[in-house]
């Protein structure tokens, strides 16, 4: 996550699409006399979170600043596909759905990749529980699509852009003129989307299901 009042933006980091590049070409602009904040690490500076949601964070931001309003929220996404197994690898889910930051997690009991798109699921913060559509649960992994981020209960978008990393230069020139300096992307924390298993017909149905908006985006 990073509020840069000083420039006008806020970056809403969505788990495994690009956030880290994001941070690293936004660290150098960040001005902390200005109100700037980049939190980066869970409990580093609460009620922030890296991957706060973004109505959580303009709930935060309008009790601080009379002035919240004015900044452009912008988020961006990635191939569901992609994404889903960039979070299998680094997080690597066990049989229990508990993955390498969770107490009881076992590194030697992994559940496939395939039966955790399916079968999976994942905690959630109350805040982006409360916030969110409705239907976002920690019984699947709806906290890991684009709209428990980016929709608030009714639906409506809390970010202003949304931008699909594999067309990075859309997104670089939006960002340089918000900037005032040309900035490019540094790539880092991939996975090799090569190696993801081709997902069988079960599984590509459930993206489409959970992952309704970004399969809209990606022409699923």
């Amino acid at each position: 996550m990073r509020v840069l009042r000083s420039r006008g933006i806020v970056a809403i980091a969505k788990p495994r699409c690009g956030s880290t590049s994001v941070r690293r070409m936004l660290d150098p602009f960040i001005d902390v006399a200005a109100g700037d904040l980049a939190v980066d690490v869970a409990g580093e500076q609460p009620p922030f979170h890296p991957h706060i949601s973004a109505p959580y964070l303009r709930e935060i931001l309008a009790a601080r600043f009379d002035d919240a309003d004015r900044l452009e929220y912008f988020i961006t996404v990635r191939h569901p596909h992609d994404m889903l197994w960039s979070y299998y690898q680094f997080f690597r889910p066990d049989s229990q759905c508990r993955y390498n930051f969770q107490a009881g997690w076992s590194a030697s009991d992994p559940i496939d990749f395939e039966t955790w798109v399916c079968e999976g699921h994942l905690d959630a913060n109350p805040n982006l529980l409360r916030l969110g559509p409705d239907w976002i649960s920690p019984t699947d992994l709806s906290p890991l699509t684009l709209e428990a981020r980016a929709r608030r209960r009714d639906g409506s978008l809390a970010v202003d852009h949304i931008f699909p990393i594999e067309e990075m230069g859309q997104f670089t020139a939006w960002l340089s003129n918000k900037l005032g300096e040309d900035v490019s992307p540094k790539h880092v924390n991939q996975s090799n989307a090569a190696d993801r298993p081709r997902l069988g017909e079960a599984a590509q149905t459930r993206i489409r299901q959970v992952f309704a908006e970004e399969s809209e985006i990606y022409g699923l």
